[in-house]
């Protein structure tokens, strides 16, 4: 049962609240409205029937006994107009529940043969007597009280007024929620340009606000003293190789120090990629970028690329972000790929969702239980994808932290075209 009432209850916190503060007043309105209808309208109708018999059997009296104009001077001083006719032709309309109820009443204390027309300012009363009909206008405010209605339409137009208020200051309370929830999301997606944050609405809201931006403070110290380390460490040991790869260049005997300059090499490797990881990733203003023509550059970067990939591209695409930081994602994705495999495809399409580029490769592919491994720092898998390749395993971390950060995300699944891996680039529009 609670299942049921949570499928119809709304899911965001404005509605909620909206719901919480309106479902009480609309039920309170309504039991008021219902005990007022049933009680006081009803005894109002009632009365007000009664004095419209009393008046009607007056008139009908003083026509019976005393004629016609003793009939008309009684209804004169009422303010009710007076007719004698002969034939009537009336059609009956269909009447509400208050106006039949004045009609019944009517009938009950006149008896006879009568009738009853409700008009738009007056009220057509037709009673026959012998063989002509009494015609007795009477004025609609007679009959019946427009003060209900106007008490009616008060408290539904001071509910809405009152509901439209609340809905302005709980708007207030959850734009601090939802601009706090932005910032943590553009923080936890690491975005340099984040929503500028400013605690303010409830003292919770802003006693949460002022928490987040304490933790987020002690956050980034932390991350900023681990990647100056790991920085400055880097570039240390990148200055000691590249002297001993210069005493090594001046060296004569190049058969001897051949295994020493590829160590230096695969260290170099190294730490670029430990370079690369250290760095925050700084995303510059967007641009619109041609997409086919960014893949081009980055396979003409590499003979290797050159070699195995190929591309699919019906058309030219254009897609609005950050260019280099997509570059160094395809690249990073191409060059694992290229370790282990002999043909890439790399396919390109854009709907309206968004941007998507397969990477298929006809390597030995990665097992599924190492599929949310691969994406770790330093994570380097089994044999079966070439150990023996020189790589430090940051390559995809670099890439899938750079894909958070432009709102996008990386899938790896197999390759039903080649047989191997597929790493599925996909950004939202």
């Amino acid at each position: 049962m609670s299942k049921l009432i949570k499928r119809f209850l709304p899911k965001r916190l404005l509605p909620r609240l909206l719901l919480i503060f309106l479902l009480p007043l609309i039920m309170t309105q309504c039991i008021v409205i219902i005990f007022f209808y049933d009680r006081h309208w009803e005894k109002i109708v009632t009365r007000f029937s009664n004095i419209a018999s009393n008046q009607i059997n007056l008139i009908t009296y003083e026509y019976k006994n005393n004629g016609i104009q003793k009939a008309r001077e009684v209804s004169a001083r009422l303010n009710i107009s007076f007719f004698i006719i002969k034939d009537i032709n009336i059609k009956k309309n269909k009447n509400t529940i208050w106006k039949n109820k004045i009609e019944k009443n009517i009938k009950n204390r006149v008896g006879g043969e009568i009738f009853l027309f409700f008009g738009e300012d007056t009220i057509k009363f037709y009673q026959k007597i012998q063989e002509n009909y009494v015609l007795l206008i009477f004025p609609k405010k007679y009959l019946h009280s427009e003060t209900p209605i106007i008490l009616f339409l008060w408290m539904i137009s001071s509910s809405l007024f009152l509901a439209f208020i609340a809905f302005l200051f709980l708007r207030i309370q959850i734009r601090a929620i939802q601009r706090l929830a932005k910032s943590a999301e553009d923080f936890g997606y690491g975005r340099k340009k984040e929503t500028k944050f400013k605690p303010e609405g409830a003292m919770e809201i802003r006693s949460a606000g002022n928490s987040f931006i304490k933790m987020k403070k002690k956050i980034n110290n932390y991350i900023s003293q681990k990647t100056n380390f790991l920085s400055g460490i880097s570039h240390d040991l990148g200055t000691i190789l590249t002297r001993i790869k210069l005493r090594l260049e001046l060296m004569d005997d190049k058969e001897e120090i051949e295994d020493v300059k590829k160590d230096v090499m695969t260290m170099q490797l190294f730490l670029r990629e430990y370079m690369d990881y250290s760095e925050k990733a700084n995303i510059k203003r967007s641009s619109n970028v041609n997409i086919l023509d960014l893949i081009n550059d980055i396979i003409s970067s590499s003979k290797t690329l050159e070699q195995k990939i190929k591309i699919v591209c019906t058309k030219k695409i254009l897609f609005s972000t950050d260019k280099n930081c997509l570059h160094r994602i395809i690249l990073n994705l191409c060059e694992n790929a290229s370790k282990y495999a002999d043909e890439i495809l790399v396919t390109i399409t854009k709907n309206k969702s968004g941007l998507r580029i397969d990477i298929d490769d006809d390597g030995p592919g990665i097992p599924n239980y190492k599929k949310k491994e691969v994406f770790k720092p330093f994570y380097r898998i089994d044999n079966s994808r070439n150990l023996n390749q020189a790589g430090t395993g940051l390559g995809l971390s670099i890439a899938n932290e750079l894909i958070k950060t432009l709102n996008g995300r990386i899938e790896l699944m197999d390759s039903k075209k080649l047989g191997g891996a597929l790493f599925t680039i996909k950004l939202q529009a």
